[in-house]
């Protein structure tokens, strides 16, 4: 009883020791010809959440080691100078790497636990994520429908007998295969649903039909499988996916309502943690790029129904700092002077649709596009529109002057002292910039087109015309 008495604390020190192994990976190493005087790992720790957490550790000499809490496995970005590389985690592993810093993936070499997996996934990135042959552009693109089907199977099969065959003589663990096989499968899925509209956009043609049979294969894929997680191509496909549906159903990416029809897609067509990742993707865009009233709508169904607290922590925060200035937002008001002297606010044009021109005098793409925006502002004529251009400069003087000796038309503003302000409050990057404001001083786009797109004047008059039949 006395030896047993003796024996527990330590048999508890072990399992305590293997458990806190269990939850972190180790990575050390050393760097012949180092680009920098650090290494850095980012991970996610949550996949549905864009937030990643950098590991920065200092060379001690040509030397480094971290360590990497984890929860369970995890794909993570190494970087070291302007070289960044995957890395498979699992918890307990004990990588050691070796590499050259001007030949970073050629050199690069692991040993200790998880040492097989990833000299794998450095041969499977050097051979099928660079070599030009298993690449869609520039040439593949190219081929036809059922040629492009070929090469996509072809491109598989070596995939996978490139992985069985490696495993075969360095063994490599279950989940890391799993991860593997759902990167295959969903990089063959998205590269193929992304065939026709690819190509018309590569190659500058008329978008073809799918042949009757073409997208079938979508029927057969594994949606649920766990390792779909971690697999960047998974969640690449999804929007793929879900986009598709909403634009087949009649709903293309310039409709106010395209993000929540591929929210209604991922409802309807998926299930489990594949709904889930697709739909917090899809509102991730809508927070962003969406229309205000439907990502509310959105937002309120996936909260009500989730239950990953820090997920619907992260969506309703990201909802909150952005919703202020989101299509269907009110615009930010301003009052400013007319090339005339007096004053005018944006909300004096209330009741009109307004494309907003922000630009300046010593822009060259501003001047560029000024004959564009005369020849916009004359098809509009006689209309419930009015275009409002606000010059962001400094120098009044040399403004009134372009202004006089364009004889630009329209509505022309000048910012001054404001410009600092209204670039900030309209998230200005550059100019120009135009944006579209409702008749009841709403955006209905923060990045419309420019006036040189022969759409720019048709997405105005459309708007008039569903307006004018509203009221009817």
């Amino acid at each position: 009883m006395k030896k047993l008495s003796l024996l527990l604390p330590a048999l508890l020190l072990l399992f305590a020791t293997q458990l806190l192994a269990q939850g972190k990976a180790v990575i050390s190493g050393k760097i012949n010809k180092p680009l920098s005087d650090y290494l850095e790992l980012i991970t996610y720790p949550n996949p549905l959440i864009p937030e990643e957490v950098k590991t920065e550790v200092a060379l001690q000499g040509d030397s480094f080691r971290m360590e990497v809490p984890l929860e369970g496995a995890m794909v993570a970005e190494l970087l070291h100078g302007d070289e960044v590389v995957q890395v498979y985690l699992e918890p307990g592993y004990a990588l050691e790497l070796t590499f050259n810093g001007e030949k970073f993936l050629k050199t690069l070499k692991y040993s200790g636990k998880g040492a097989n997996e990833n000299n794998y996934l450095v041969a499977y990135t050097n051979r099928f994520d660079e070599e030009e042959d298993y690449q869609v552009l520039p040439e593949n693109i190219k081929l036809n429908e059922q040629e492009f089907t070929e090469f996509l199977d072809y491109r598989r099969e070596d995939q996978l007998k490139s992985l069985e065959k490696y495993a075969a003589k360095s063994p490599v663990s279950g989940q890391f295969k799993e991860y593997l096989l759902a990167e295959m499968e969903f990089s063959y899925a998205k590269d193929k649903l992304s065939y026709h509209p690819l190509r018309q956009q590569s190659l500058q043609v008329a978008l073809s039909k799918p042949s009757a049979g073409f997208y079938t294969y979508l029927n057969n894929l594994d949606m649920q499988r766990p390792a779909n997680r971690l697999s960047p191509s998974f969640v690449s496909f999804l929007r793929s996916y879900t986009g598709y549906f909403a634009q087949e159903a009649g709903y293309g990416e310039a409709n106010a309502q395209f993000y929540k029809a591929s929210y209604e897609v991922a409802a309807q067509r998926l299930q489990g943690q594949a709904r889930l990742m697709a739909q917090a993707q899809i509102l991730k865009q809508s927070i962003l790029f969406g229309h205000l009233a439907y990502t509310e709508q959105m937002l309120q169904d996936f909260t009500s129904k989730s239950k990953d607290a820090a997920l619907n922590a992260y969506l309703a925060e990201s909802y909150s700092a952005n919703k202020s200035f989101a299509i269907g937002s009110p615009a930010p008001d301003f009052t400013l002077r007319r090339i005339s002297g007096d004053t005018v606010s944006l909300s004096d044009f209330q009741g009109q649709l307004v494309y907003l021109n922000f630009w300046r005098s010593d822009c060259g793409l501003c001047q560029m596009e000024l004959p564009n925006l005369q020849q916009l502002i004359a098809r509009l004529k006689g209309k419930k529109a009015v275009v409002l251009n606000v010059a962001l400069d400094t120098d009044e003087a040399q403004w009134r002057k372009k202004v006089q000796d364009r004889k630009l038309q329209g509505e022309q503003l000048f910012a001054g002292g404001a410009a600092a302000e209204l670039q900030q409050r309209y998230n200005l990057k550059d100019v120009p910039a135009y944006f579209l404001i409702d008749e009841k001083g709403r955006f209905i786009s923060l990045k419309a087109r420019r006036p040189s797109s022969p759409e720019a004047v048709n997405d105005m008059l459309q708007h008039l015309e569903l307006r004018q039949a509203s009221l009817h």
